[in-house]
């Protein structure tokens, strides 16, 4: 298990949103060790690890569903 990565400090992107694969890769490299150390902690608490990965994927999703609802009438 890794020591917990400080989740105040989140590296910054070098990247505009408008180079997306460049912006993305960045978004990827910043989350990977922080979703680690949250499976992590779930699988110590005694969750599933898949079970916890999809939970948060279903989250992650949900945030994608709303940032595109944004601006559309309900």
């Amino acid at each position: 298990m890794r020591l917990m990565p400080d989740f105040d400090h989140v590296p910054v992107p070098h990247h505009p949103p408008s180079e997306f694969l460049s912006h993305d890769a960045e978004a990827r490299t910043a989350l990977a060790p922080l979703i680690e150390t949250l499976l992590d902690r779930l699988v110590m608490a005694g969750w599933d690890r898949r079970t916890a990965a999809s939970a948060l994927m279903f989250h992650a999703a949900g945030q994608v569903s709303a940032l595109s609802r944004v601006g559309r009438p309900q």
